[in-house]
């Protein structure tokens, strides 16, 4: 049986600039107010919530679908799947606004550095996942 490359099914830029756009718009529009206020904090985690799930999803689908592929660190994925690398987008912008809007309406009691401290996690932590798979990738052939 021949098999063909899956050939890559990447979402148009027009949707993904679109996207950040509008992330980028109701982002800065939740940041604006930083009156320290409980709705602003509200919004603030509504924004984080609708992001980190978002961001999640799409790294998780996407260390699926490259099952039997090595992730590049810097490169695209082998097998890049329709509307992930828009989720991601999105979900990236609206979970740094939904973290940054919580920072600035707390600042008085949270430190700077734990904005620091949670985007290192972030970081890290895609970064482990990556790493992760490409170790059982290794072991598996």
């Amino acid at each position: 049986m021949d098999t063909q490359p899956q050939s890559q099914s990447i979402t148009p830029a027009w949707k993904v600039f679109t996207a950040i756009g509008f992330a980028g718009v109701v982002g800065a529009a939740v940041t604006y107010f930083r009156d320290g206020s409980t709705a602003a904090v509200i919004a603030g985690m509504i924004v984080l919530a609708i992001g980190l799930p978002l961001t999640v999803w799409s790294i998780l689908r996407m260390l699926r679908e490259n099952r039997e592929h090595r992730l590049h660190w810097w490169r695209t994925p082998p097998v890049n799947p329709r509307n992930v690398d828009l989720s991601r987008a999105v979900g990236i912008t609206t979970t740094i606004f939904g973290a940054l809007t919580i920072w600035l309406n707390t600042t008085g009691s949270a430190p700077w550095w734990l904005a620091a401290i949670f985007t290192a996690i972030l970081i890290a932590l895609f970064g482990a996942t990556v790493a992760v798979h490409n170790i059982r990738l290794r072991r598996r052939t």
